[in-house]
């Protein structure tokens, strides 16, 4: 983490260095630009009201669940809070790019989501570094994103974020132009134990904090195709994840080892309907396979679990004039298990239970925004959200639904 720190401070400051060098904050490269950055910082304000005051067992969250402002935050929750996005690009001849990237808020902490060095041959190309695995929109770094907080929970709330989250690894990617429209297509392979950059990081909601992280691996694919006449874009994307885990006895309790397969599948399109009138349609799936091997001194027990989490959106944005963006969104989204568990005794198998729908809900969110940019890279952002979920326990017998309601007011600043 020290190692991690030091990065980021020093890289932020060459990329302060950058921007007097070239006092161009674009993302446009031509010949005579030498280095790029941008950075956004405010603060956030929340009213939040529910009918859920905290969580009430480990299956049944509630409050959680409801994935407002104040849902799995990696920092304690406060309000308001304070945020920051720093990216920053320096280019070094024709051909190499080193792009940095870096965030702090408390929903996902302090991260480095890119440090990278980009070589690009005609059509095709390489990164090495902390890279990300593009795929989703996520508007993280978006200059003109509508949204004080993002409603797609795998953009928003931190257990879903990190199983696409950017990673040390390398990856390779093309270029090309068929039938009128721009292809890419992005191949990589990522390791978040590397230097120790995300060593708690984990697939799974749920991870014990005396739990050793043996192995943590990613691959993925993405491919996005743009219009070259009207800017409709469409990106498909998956991202493989393997894991491994055990907790040694704590307290006598029996200790095990996990085994995680998990695979996130993204499917988007992004379009305007009138010059004014973007939408936005995306589909988040993650579909994971946990074996947990438990072990005492004759009894051995193997659990295996299958979850599976999706998230539907649209999303639309209007803009009104050069300086005010109305927006709306709606997600949906859904979370099921099913268990199987078997038991070994003395090398014999015994078939201990079976249960699915442990638990189950579903979670809708509907909100509003209105953006202004006032000028002199000041704006402003207010939303609002309601949110409803409906869930059930099969082994607590329970059916709960909860609701809340979210008043968010941003105020950021943009160098």
């Amino acid at each position: 983490m020290f190692l991690k720190r030091c990065v980021v401070m020093c890289a932020m400051g060459a990329g302060s260095v950058m921007a007097q060098i070239s006092g161009q904050p674009e993302h446009q490269w031509t010949e005579d630009v030498v280095g790029s950055h941008i950075l956004q910082m405010g603060v956030d304000a929340w009213h939040i009201d529910s009918s859920a005051q905290e969580d009430t067992t480990a299956n049944m969250n509630s409050l959680s669940r409801l994935q407002l402002a104040n849902s799995y935050p990696v920092w304690h929750h406060r309000n308001p809070a304070e945020w920051l996005r720093f990216e920053g690009a320096l280019r070094v001849g024709r051909d190499t790019l080193m792009t940095l990237k870096y965030r702090s808020d408390q929903s996902t902490g302090s991260r480095l989501d890119e440090a990278s060095v980009d070589w690009a041959f005609r059509t095709y190309g390489v990164k090495l570094g902390v890279v990300d695995p593009k795929i989703s929109w996520c508007r993280t770094y978006d200059m003109d994103s509508p949204w004080v907080r993002e409603n797609n929970p795998f953009c928003s709330i931190q257990p879903l974020n990190f199983t696409k989250a950017s990673a040390p690894g390398a990856q390779s990617y093309a270029n090309f132009i068929a039938a009128g429209y721009s292809f890419q297509a992005i191949a990589g392979v990522y390791r978040p134990l590397w230097f120790n950059y995300a060593p708690h990081e984990s697939p799974t909601i749920t991870l014990a904090s005396q739990s050793t992280i043996n192995t943590h691996t990613k691959s993925g694919l993405a491919l996005s195709a743009t219009n070259l006449r009207n800017g409709t874009e469409f990106r498909l994307g998956v991202l493989r994840d393997d894991f491994q885990s055990n907790r040694e006895s704590i307290n006598q309790s029996v200790p095990y080892n996990n085994d995680v397969r998990s695979d996130v599948l993204f499917l988007g399109g992004n379009w305007y309907a009138t010059s004014k009138l973007a939408l936005r349609v995306t589909h988040f799936t993650y579909s994971g396979y946990r074996a947990r091997t438990m072990r005492d001194v004759v009894h051995y027990l193997k659990e295996e679990q299958w979850s599976q989490y999706k998230a539907t959106s649209l999303e639309t944005n209007y803009q009104v004039n050069a300086r005010d963006v109305l927006s709306a969104s709606h997600v949906v989204y859904t979370f099921n298990t099913d268990k199987t568990s078997y038991g070994l005794q003395s090398g014999a198998s015994v078939f201990v239970s079976a249960y699915s729908g442990t638990p189950h809900f579903v979670t809708r969110n509907l909100s509003l925004s209105w953006r202004r940019d006032w000028g002199q890279g000041l704006f402003t952002v207010l939303q609002m959200s309601n949110a409803k979920t409906d869930q059930f326990d099969a082994s607590l017998n329970q059916q709960i639904s909860s609701h809340g309601q979210a008043l968010g007011l941003r105020v950021g600043y943009r160098f």
